[in-house]
Order: structure tokens, then sequence, then C-alpha cells
């Protein structure tokens, strides 16, 4: 006897599910019906019982994603007598600066003779699971947070807040300026330095017609980033208004090298017409996946158009052309983070900010030798 149709849906889905990508988006109901050619109540079937399951969550406005409460990472390694334990809970996201920061954290946190516990959180972790956890954990100097691009709520916040240790938000995309409890200390990459450095670059190299590519969500960071953009290209002259400016609707859960394709596919024409020399993409993994788009599109990277981006990933400097980047120390903000959590930090300022520096390599042409023009486009 055959399978029954939604039991062909459930086992597809389980497979997806153990993808690292699934914790951002699986797919979609139409496109399972589609996929299976089966009817709604086919694929609700078999959706259930995988929610029952805790396989997957499906959530109002976000879609299908992977599951998982809170969940500790065992590390295979003696704790001595009397040593501390710190707590490092982050989104369990599939990216290399999430992986880098967890390997400085443990590495740094051994060093000053202490013990970091892992916590990967999910989108429905509750807030009174994670302070449960945390309250659970023995001997613990302090919690350390990845949100990534969500911000955190008022309770989420105050709960943090009544915990007996200092905990320190890394990466954070959100300031709360309104309301910080004080034993919370908020670490962020400088926003106005980075885009400073990324116009600075352009200018220098002969960019007058430059568009922007906002392929991340919308956020406290992102927000102030784009303004000191608009501002830094007024006080030099340059022409940046909201035909330059290309964004979309994000979620926090969705993919930004989706956002930067498509963003880019559906502004080709606007790009071409105003005859741009340069795109800025709010983070660099977005300049990287359109170099294909831009090159199919006739427009090749450095030679017909430059690309630059937010973040150092190890394979740029590998790249044909290798990427220019604006990016921000991580080991040092692992660090910091673990000083400020045991006490060997005490900042003043609970908002901390990080500044960038600039790894220039060939994505962005240097139109000034040789008396270089900006390119010109047929229509």
């Amino acid at each position: 006897m055959p399978p029954l149709k939604y039991l062909k849906v459930k086992s597809y889905l389980e497979a997806v599910a153990v993808k690292p990508e699934s914790a951002m988006r699986m797919p979609t109901v139409r496109e399972l019906m589609n996929q299976f050619n089966v009817s709604l109540a086919t694929v609700n079937r078999a959706l259930s019982e995988l929610e029952n399951d805790g396989v997957i969550v499906r959530r109002q406005g976000s879609g299908i994603v992977a599951a998982g409460k809170h969940r500790t990472v065992a590390r295979l390694q003696g704790k001595a007598a009397g040593v501390r334990n710190l707590l490092f809970a982050y989104n369990d996201y599939p990216d290399e600066s999430t992986w880098k920061m967890v390997h400085t954290i443990a590495h740094y946190s051994r060093l000053q003779g202490c013990n970091m516990v892992d916590c990967k959180i999910y989108p429905d972790t509750s807030t009174e699971s994670l302070i449960e956890f945390v309250k659970a954990q023995s001997d613990c100097s302090g919690l350390i947070l990845l949100v990534g691009a969500d911000r955190m709520d008022a309770e989420r916040l105050e709960a943090l807040g009544s915990l007996p240790m200092t905990i320190v938000v890394v990466d954070s995309m959100y300031f709360y300026a309104n309301y910080l409890p004080d034993n919370v200390y908020i670490l962020s990459p400088d926003a106005v330095n980075c885009a400073e450095k990324t116009v600075e670059v352009l200018l220098r190299k002969g960019h007058r017609r430059i568009g922007f590519v906002r392929n991340e969500p919308r956020s406290e960071y992102n927000d102030l980033y784009r303004k000191t953009l608009i501002a830094a290209m007024k006080r030099e002259g340059i022409e940046f208004g909201p035909e330059r400016i290309f964004s979309s609707t994000i979620r926090s859960w969705e993919s930004s090298l989706d956002a930067a394709v498509q963003l880019t596919e559906n502004n080709l024409d606007q790009i071409k017409k105003l005859g741009l020399t340069a795109l800025i993409y709010k983070s660099s993994s977005g300049a990287l996946v359109t170099l294909k788009t831009l090159k199919e599109a006739g427009l090749p990277v450095p030679d017909r158009i430059s690309v630059i981006g937010e973040g150092e990933r190890d394979l740029y400097r590998y790249l044909t052309p290798g990427l220019t980047v604006v990016t921000m120390d991580y080991e040092k903000l692992g660090c910091t983070a673990v000083d400020i959590v045991l006490g060997k930090l005490k900042p003043k300022n609970h908002n901390l900010f990080f500044p960038q520096h600039l790894i220039e390599r060939e994505s962005v042409k240097d139109l000034t030798k040789n008396g270089m023009d900006a390119p010109q486009f047929s229509e």
C-alpha cells in the first residue's frame, strides 16, 4: 500500500528541518501544495503533526521554521573545582561571525579561568524559559547574549534586570536608550563610523553616482547607518535621493542574501538609468551574492560597477575580484564582553560602540586613475 500523501510531505519536511537554513525559512504552504500536488488539508495535517512533535514552528507572518527550545552544548572538557561558568546564549543562525564569536568567547573565557556554557535560542524560546535556564546554572558569573536583528521587548529587559549578575548583549542592532537595567550592557558596531568610512573610500576613488541596497531588516543600527550615509553624501555635494536607495520589507528571520539578489534584480533598470558606478550593500554577503546577478545584467564588478558592504568573511580575500568591506573587530568585541561579565571592566556608559576599519580590495574600482570616466549605459 503506497504511503499516504501527507506522510510524504511530513517526511520531506523532517529532512528539510535538519538543514541549517531551516532556522530562517522552510517551504511555504503554497510551495508544498504545488510540489506534492496535494490539498491544503493534506499539508496542514503534516504540519500539525510536525508541530506537535516539536519539529517545526508556525508563526503568523513568519511562515514555517525549524523549532527548538533553548539547547545547551556540552563541551567535553574537565571543569576544575572552583571554576565559574559564563553563559553565552545566541540565536541558532547559520553565520560565520556567530561561529567565530562562540570560538572567541569560549577560548578567552578559558584564559580568564572561566568555563563557557553555550545556550542556543530559537524564535520560539520564551523569556521565561531563558531566565529559568540561566537561574538553573551553578556558579554562574554572568550572561552574554547575541540576539541578531531582533529587538528585545520590555518584558525580556525587565527579566534580565532581575538577575543577580552582569549581562552583556553583543553585536546589538538596538540601543535601548529609553530603558536599560543597571546590570545590562549593550555592545554594538559603530554605525556612524562604518557609513563614514564607506563614503570616504568611494569618493576617494572618484565615485559620484552611488546607490544603496538595504538588504538587511530595519533596526536602530541600520537606520542610523542610512541617515549617516545620506548626511555624508549631502555634505560632500553628492546626489543621494530616494531614487538611489533600494529597500523593501525584510524580516529578521528572512535571508539577507535572497533580499540582496531580489532588490538588485528589481532595480537593474534604475541602476542603469541613473548610471550608477557603485552600490553600497548593507551587508557584505549581499554584495557577494549579487556579483553574478550584476555580471549577467551587463554590469561586471568592478569594470562596469563597484560594490562594497559591511562585514568581513574569510573567503572574501580569495574572490575575483576581492571584496572591499568595512568591518568591526569581532575578537575585541567578544573579549570585551567577557571582561565586563567577569568584572574586569566596569564601563560608566552601558552602551559601547566599536569602531570599524576598511579593508580595500578590488571590488571598488579607482576611477581617478588615468582620467577614467564613469561607465556609460546604452538605453
